[in-house]
């Protein structure tokens, strides 16, 4: 039983980091390929079609703020965005190939070497020793910078192979790119079809990867048994927020197209909310039924921003998604 289970072990590992088809790559760097999976990492990855998109939200939707100001947006190219958040074997395998992951054993939590604070199962609330890995839970504990350095050895690695379309690159995505992604094509407070706060799905936790795990503590594996969105992305509500490439600061009026926010700033943007942390500075916006089942869930509406320090490094509740898309700047 032992043999034939390292057997379907090394079958997988196989045709993980086996070599994708000619044709595979030549629809993706054509941009006709619906799905792609990063040869050198596994990750997956949905093409997002063009379009445009009222990016924002209505004065009058749950727990609107001004920053958030109603306009229309154009994509005005395809791009590819990770299905999932960057996972932590995805981080380490990249960034950290070498580490002895099995051998580390520090019983405060692993706040160092680049690792997540969710990097083990905590044996009790303090202490991380002996408790298993989580390599498919969220990378988090990453500066915005750290992210950079992610996706330009992703974007390095992924050009010398032959495998990018002419002028795109691993990175962050806009602000724009996140939101069109997230809402794909809803108009509403959340990713889910119609327009309510209060959807029977949305209370059920079917697209919500968050409240689920507030008791433990921690975030989850990435997807886990949520749906997700119309374009087949998990996780853009809950587990972590999510890094974006722009700098904070309030929309620009008028009709925007392919915006990557101000020239510089002091904070970056983040979307997408997270386990807890700033979801919960809005108690009056965040409802509870007398059997505990939340009714609102308003900081992870698709429109919601939140800025950080692009310095932080302790946080266990910020982390990082992908995208294949047009280079900006010295992306390449």
């Amino acid at each position: 039983m032992r043999v034939k289970l390292l057997l379907w072990l090394g079958l997988m590992l196989l045709g993980a980091h086996s070599a994708p088809a000619a044709d595979n790559i030549e629809a993706m760097k054509t941009l006709q390929a619906k799905d792609w999976t990063v040869p050198t990492l596994g990750m997956k990855m949905k093409l997002i079609p063009a379009g445009t998109f009222t990016m924002g939200s209505p004065k009058g939707e749950i727990e609107h703020r001004e920053d958030e100001v109603q306009h229309e947006v154009t994509i005005s190219k395809p791009f590819y965005i990770g299905v999932y958040e960057v996972m932590q074997k995805e981080y380490y395998d990249l960034m950290l190939p070498d580490y002895d992951h099995e051998g580390w054993q520090h019983s405060r939590g692993p706040i160092h070497d680049g690792l997540a604070f969710f990097y083990r199962d905590r044996v009790s609330y303090r202490d991380f020793k002996g408790g298993k890995l989580l390599p498919t839970n969220p990378m988090e504990c990453v500066t915005w910078d750290e992210t950079q350095e992610f996706c330009q050895e992703l974007t390095k690695r992924e050009k010398k192979a032959g495998r990018l379309p002419e002028g795109y690159a691993f990175r962050l995505p806009t602000e724009a790119e996140w939101e069109y992604a997230c809402r794909a094509g809803t108009t509403g407070p959340y990713n889910v079809k119609g327009e309510s706060d209060d959807a029977e799905y949305l209370k059920s936790e079917a697209f919500v990867n968050t409240f689920a795990n507030v008791a433990s503590g921690s975030t989850m594996p990435v997807g886990g048994k949520r749906l997700p969105n119309a374009w087949g992305l998990y996780d853009m509500h809950g587990n972590v927020y999510e890094w974006c490439h722009d700098w904070y600061a309030p929309y620009p009026s008028g009709k925007a197209k392919d915006p990557i926010g101000p020239a510089e700033g002091k904070k970056r943007v983040a979307r997408g909310a997270c386990l807890n942390g700033p979801a919960y500075r809005a108690p009056a916006g965040v409802s509870m039924r007398a059997d505990g089942v939340i009714t609102s869930i308003p900081f992870l509406r698709s429109a919601s921003r939140y800025p950080f320090d692009p310095t932080i490094e302790f946080y266990g509740i910020l982390g990082f998604r992908v995208v294949l898309a047009p280079a900006i700047g010295s992306d390449q």
